[in-house]
């Protein structure tokens, strides 16, 4: 049976999931549970590279980190404070987050689901750190007044908060509908001024009114989350830093908090888009001064500039000229450029890419990209290839 769930979990379409596994003699209940262990081994291998041997469900597996963005936290727990002989882990689920601190230090793991602290304890068993890790069932709310679990993480050096980001059966991003609510903050501070708190990547930042550090990070070109960074965790006690991070490369930018006024211009030789941790930090105008580079609007996130750029944090396209946003004149103009087969992005101007997809298209050999947004604060298709 493991051959077969390996086998189906390489499949990534779903009905010929189910199809094949018809045409194995399956019929249910098999078929389902089957179909379930497939997904979770496909969807945790993107996340943990030992998946095949854990345990998970749907909520467990969605809500738990990857392995790059629990290792980075892990390491700058460590890099921040210096040194860390024991953490809380409030939220623990499956135990993603639990693992890889319990790799480095000892750990109290908390949740009030019986189910997933099993799950946990077999994971945390899978790599083989069960010695450095102590479950507690239970509502964190009543374990806050619980004279006994207080004593017992007492001596903890950093707590750690997860909070499912899940409402009536939906992805939420509303702080105050996160179960527990973020408000749990306040109580969490009693425990240790060292906190880590991971929340939703659509969070809204404008909304963050404690006194933490946020930092923006992004695994592999995908933001994935947002975490507050609270006391010696902090970059600096004086202030309260916005960061941005790029994963795997672990390359970090602050926000400068000054007015860095920016040059607006038309497309130049090279355009640039912004890794999106950084679009969404606000670190545009930041990363514009870092590289000599201008926009090409106020307020869309693309970059310009005449010299080519080589870094993980802006992805380059060479510009080869800009055109209406007339579908026969675009077309025209990837002809002239001996492009055929094209991309689309859009930024600051609406279009329906399915549409696109059908009208768009130069008589040519060469693939390219058309990236719709406004030039002189007109709409505009700009025309690049790919470097």
């Amino acid at each position: 049976m493991e051959n077969l769930i390996q086998e189906v979990s390489e499949i990534r379409d779903v009905k010929r999931r189910r199809a094949l596994l018809k045409r194995r003699g399956l019929r249910e209940p098999e078929l389902s549970r089957v179909l379930d262990a497939a997904h979770f081994l496909s969807k945790g291998r993107l996340k943990f590279p030992r998946a095949a041997k854990m345990r998970f469900d749907r909520d467990g597996l969605a809500q738990a980190s990857s392995q790059p963005l629990a290792e980075y936290r892990t390491w700058k727990m460590r890099n921040q404070l210096g040194k860390v002989g024991k953490a809380l882990d409030v939220g623990s689920g499956i135990g993603g987050d639990t693992i890889f601190m319990a790799m480095r230090w000892r750990v109290v793991s908390v949740d009030r689901d019986p189910e997933k602290m099993e799950m946990l304890l077999h994971n945390v068993g899978v790599y083989n750190v069960g010695r450095n890790v102590e479950t507690v069932v239970g509502d964190i709310y009543d374990l806050l007044d619980d004279p006994g679990f207080r004593e017992k993480v007492s001596d903890v050096d950093v707590v750690f908060f997860a909070p499912s980001r899940r409402s009536g059966g939906r992805r939420t991003v509303r702080f105050e509908e996160y179960e527990p609510p973020l408000s749990l903050v306040e109580r969490l501070l009693e425990v240790s001024p060292n906190l880590c708190v991971e929340v939703a990547p659509a969070a809204d930042l404008s909304r963050m009114e404690y006194d933490c550090d946020i930092e923006v990070i992004s695994n592999k070109g995908e933001v994935k989350e947002v975490v507050l960074w609270f006391g010696g965790l902090k970059l600096s006690k004086d202030r309260r830093a916005v960061m941005a991070t790029k994963l795997p490369e672990r390359m970090t930018r602050v926000r400068n908090e000054g007015t860095r006024k920016v040059d607006v211009t038309t497309p130049k030789d090279y355009l640039y888009e912004p890794d999106p941790a950084f679009i969404k930090a606000g670190l545009i105008d930041d990363l514009a001064h870092e590289y000599g580079l201008t926009l090409l609007h106020p307020k869309i996130a693309f970059l310009t500039g005449e010299a080519f750029v080589d870094t993980p944090l802006l992805k380059p396209y060479r510009v080869l000229g800009v055109a209406e946003m007339d579908y026969d004149a675009i077309n025209d103009e990837l002809t002239r450029l001996n492009l055929g087969r094209i991309d689309s992005k859009a930024r600051g101007v609406s279009i329906n890419h399915r549409e696109v997809r059908k009208l768009v298209r130069g008589r040519g050999d060469k693939r390219g990209l058309v990236v719709f947004t406004r030039v002189n604060n007109r709409p505009s298709a700009i025309i690049a290839e790919y470097l």
